[in-house]
């Protein structure tokens, strides 16, 4: 590389020295070689699947004394805004329609275009980071779905767009982790793996002060985790609708009633089952002495779970339906809804600070002989 510089330079051929060093950086897909055709194949099924959810029908309501409704995605925005829901459509607008492909033709260019290789890492990372916020709408389906449930003024049904929705938007957050995976291990290869001192790291107490946090945390975190579950948020207060009260459990047994089961498996797996999995790692990963090394493994399965993690993508729709939905279905705060956001917040701060902890962890270990 340092002769083609100097051999251009000379030159001063400017434009021919930028194409010789973006020849020099490979692609993903020809790092990959004769693999490199599966994530493109699996990209354009989550473009098929997206665009087949954007114009299939969606969610049908139907209220007394007036016609019935059968809204696509794009057209349930546009009514959203008629309605004067205004944070509602615009955040599934971002979300839920422009940020999806954006994500998908960012993952092409990423696979496609020569970059260099840490900038891609850094941008895989940061795409990867915002995906599961586009699962935003499906909650606001299922929230929707519970408040009219067995009442006689107001119903709902869903239609095929939400399948094809959910599984465009599961099979993108699938494929960004795949690709996020090589990104790093392309940076790996190019600039050498980092080596450490093979002494174990105890993370609770070896050098770090305010290890125990940590541990604590996730304790604290957990309970109020399992407790949000239990915790009724929202009561219906309407006229002519029955007044019922709702937590996540009874959603929960909602869905199996009406046997819902993909919408089940969605909000069981990332609101229940992947947090819990993702608290008793990280206890394992602070309890159990490790090598620097493992850590690092450790921490980027920690990051992939934080990722399918989604109280807070519930929350956010929550507060959206109980703060804009009231011309739908007029609901009254009930106080679960703050032991949400406890444990929204508990989820936040063990984070932080275990990233935190982590990195000091890290630059203890690098300066050590």
């Amino acid at each position: 590389m340092a002769s083609i510089v100097h051999n251009f330079t000379n030159r001063g051929d400017a434009f021919l020295l930028y194409h010789a060093i973006v020849a020099v950086r490979n692609t993903m897909q020809s790092w990959a070689q004769k693999k490199g055709w599966l994530i493109p194949i699996l990209l354009c099924l989550s473009l098929a699947a997206n665009i087949l959810g954007l114009i299939l029908p969606f969610l049908e309501l139907d209220k007394a004394f007036s016609d019935k409704i059968i809204y696509s995605l794009p057209h349930s925005v546009h009514l959203m805004w008629e309605s004067k829901l205004y944070i509602i459509s615009i955040l599934i607008l971002s979300f839920s329609i422009i940020f999806p492909f954006v994500k998908l033709f960012s993952l092409f260019a990423a696979w496609f275009l020569p970059w260099k290789s840490t900038t891609r890492a850094t941008f895989l990372h940061w795409i990867e980071l915002l995906g599961k916020w586009s699962y935003m709408d499906i909650f606001v389906v299922i929230l929707l779905l519970a408040l009219t449930n067995n009442q006689t003024m107001i119903s709902s049904k869903i239609h095929s767009g939400v399948y094809f929705f959910i599984g465009a938007i599961t099979l993108s957050m699938f494929v960004s982790q795949m690709v996020l995976g090589m990104a790093r291990k392309i940076v790996v290869e190019e600039h050498g793996k980092q080596v450490y001192p093979p002494k174990k790291r105890w993370m609770l107490f070896d050098q770090l002060y305010l290890g125990w946090t940590v541990p604590l945390l996730v304790i604290v975190s957990a309970a109020a985790l399992v407790e949000s579950i239990h915790a009724t948020f929202l009561q219906i207060s309407q006229f002519f609708l029955v007044s019922r009260s709702y937590s996540i459990f009874d959603i929960i047994e909602l869905l199996q009633t009406n046997k819902h089961w993909i919408l089940l498996i969605v909000i069981v797996g990332t609101i229940i089952a992947i947090p819990l999995i993702r608290l008793a790692f990280l206890l394992v990963v602070w309890i159990i002495p490790m090598q620097v090394s493992t850590h690092i493994r450790a921490r980027q399965i920690l990051e992939g779970l934080s990722r399918w993690s989604m109280l807070d993508v519930f929350g956010i729709a929550l507060f959206l339906i109980a703060s804009e939905g009231k011309d739908l279905v007029n609901t009254k705060v009930q106080p679960g809804l703050y032991i949400v956001v406890i444990a929204i917040a508990l989820s936040y701060i063990l984070g932080f600070v275990a990233v935190a902890l982590h990195k000091v962890m890290i630059k203890l270990a690098t300066s050590q002989p």
